[in-house]
């Protein structure tokens, strides 16, 4: 995703404190957010919003030393802006390596949009003492010991993995007599996780041959226009002729997912697409989008978004 400059005043402001927690209800906004600082230095912020109008909320660092940190959306969008104007488009198919030390980053909301938003950061000390000493290479932006003014985002491709462990952190896991235990290991993974998939991006379109560009980009629109088809792997690399096995590895080059993950999360972004504007029921959706049992797209859905496709649907229709 390119940086945009984003002058733009916010036609309502919400400023956010990031050293503890909080719920709110107001005008434009509701939602809670919530920071858990772990003894291992690990911290996790967590934040559900609903957005009644479009809005603005204003982000205050709570960092005062060199930090990393990663932000990604389970579900809605929105747009990340900072200090120096740098903007970011944040969604279920966006996630954010990232280092603000200024405050005053403000995520722009949208009218309608409920938004789960998860993120996980470090500073650089035991970050570096988990590294070795050294961090690797492709973080070399970050390693900046100077605090102060440096603002750097980097946006990616997240893998279901990243998805999944992003999921974990509100799911059931969140809860119960080790909770903080639990949300600490998988805060652990996730930050593990998506500094993997930043340093290990090594999908070069000039290493594979003009025919295969081609046969990917088909695939791909194929995928897009026929969800309601069977897209499983093996017709799909007929069509592109070519091998399973070459066309799976394509995929993960391009996208770190398998060609399965791709085409359930374009079904699960479509699905969820539909149901929030609120013209088509569950079965509808659930019948475009290749599903013959309601209860299973139901499961899927719900496992991706953290609720069910009806609660979505009554949200639409009822906001």
């Amino acid at each position: 995703m390119e940086n945009q400059n984003n002058n733009e005043t916010p036609s309502s402001l919400v400023v956010a404190h990031m050293n503890g927690g909080q719920t709110f209800d107001l005008p434009g906004i509701r939602g809670r957010m919530e920071r858990l600082q772990f003894a291992s230095g690990m911290v996790l912020y967590r934040m559900e919003y609903e957005a009644l109008d479009d809005c603005h909320v204003q982000v205050q660092n709570s960092f005062s030393e060199p930090w990393i940190g990663s932000a990604m959306h389970l579900q809605g969008h929105s747009e990340l802006s900072y200090p120096n104007g740098n903007t970011f488009s944040l969604s279920n198919d966006s996630a954010l390596l990232m280092r603000v030390d200024p405050s005053g980053s403000r995520f722009r909301l949208f009218k309608g949009q409920l938004i789960r938003h998860v993120g996980v950061a470090s500073t650089l000390a035991p970050l570096l003492e988990r590294f070795g000493g050294e961090l690797p290479e492709k973080l070399s932006l970050f390693r900046d010991e100077n605090f102060g003014e440096i603002q750097i985002g980097q946006s990616f491709s997240p893998s279901s993995r990243l998805r999944q462990l992003g999921g974990n952190l509100f799911d059931h896991n969140a809860r119960g007599t080790a909770r903080m235990l639990k949300l600490e290991g998988i805060a652990n993974l996730f930050l593990a996780e998506i500094i993997e998939l930043f340093c290990d991006d090594d999908f070069n379109e000039d290493r594979i041959i003009v025919w295969e560009k081609q046969a990917l980009t088909d695939i791909i629109n194929h995928i897009e226009n026929h969800l309601h088809d069977d897209l499983s792997i093996a017709p799909l690399a007929s069509q592109g002729g070519m091998t399973e096995s070459r066309l799976d590895q394509l995929f993960r080059q391009k996208f770190h997912l398998s060609c399965a993950e791709y085409v359930r999360n374009e079904r699960m972004t479509a699905a969820n697409r539909w149901l929030e504007g609120g013209e088509l029921s569950v079965k509808e959706v659930s019948e475009k989008i290749g599903y013959s049992h309601v209860s299973n797209f139901s499961r899927a859905y719900r496992a991706r978004f953290g609720e069910t496709p009806a609660r979505t649907l009554r949200r639409a229709t009822n906001g």
